[in-house]
């Protein structure tokens, strides 16, 4: 009789099984939209049962659950790297451009994915799961970008008090959830035209 496998090999296996599943569903999201893509289809891009899934995630809430921590936690990271609220408009722009240029269903490095952000924006207004898992992430967001405001001002000597940096905190996050829009809807418009605008938008709200 062959050993048992050993709790560390377990653990990567059930790992890289998760990722493989994740994988499948941010295809299957973008590709299909959310009500498309059913645990069935995901588990067939997976190349995988369908009760395998299910021992992992007990439905597409919980699936939409972990992709949305991880992109968190990336977002996180990315903007704590990020000086000024100039650098994050160049930032996003090379993202979006990543996305496009990867085709259908892909993600670029990093792991944004435009469309999965749409419908996942969609969903939350329809399904209860789903805001709740947004909503929940939401306070972390505005710290995240509250500093990252506070940030830009205080690197260019104009230190905000707390209820500007909240006030202008709102307007950024208009802002760039309206240029993934923009560009996802339209992306034949100027690149250069939306670049300036939005720079010279965010030096105003940053100094």
């Amino acid at each position: 009789m062959s050993p048992a496998p050993s709790p560390a090999k377990v653990s990567a296996r059930a790992e890289l099984q998760r990722v493989r599943i994740l994988d499948a569903a941010r295809r299957c999201f973008s590709e299909r939209g959310f009500h498309g893509a059913s645990m069935s289809t995901i588990a067939e891009v997976a190349g995988m049962s369908q009760g395998l899934i299910y021992r992992y995630f007990t439905n597409k809430a919980a699936i939409i659950r972990a992709i949305t921590d991880e992109q968190r936690e990336e977002r996180r990271e990315a903007l704590a790297g990020i000086s000024t609220c100039s650098e994050l408009v160049e930032k996003l722009l090379e993202k979006i451009d990543a996305w496009r240029e990867s085709g259908p269903g892909m993600t670029c490095e990093g792991g944004f994915d435009a469309a999965l952000f749409l419908e996942v924006s969609a969903e939350a207004t329809r399904d209860p799961d789903i805001a709740a898992v947004v909503t929940a992430q939401e306070p972390q967001i505005w710290v995240d970008f509250e500093d990252l405001v506070r940030r830009s001002a205080d690197a260019a000597g104009k230190p905000l008090d707390p209820a500007t940096v909240r006030r202008r905190t709102v307007v950024m996050r208009c802002l760039v959830d309206g240029l993934i829009l923009c560009y996802v809807r339209d992306p034949a418009q100027d690149r250069e035209v939306l670049r300036r605008s939005l720079q010279e938008a965010v030096t105003a709200l940053c100094l």
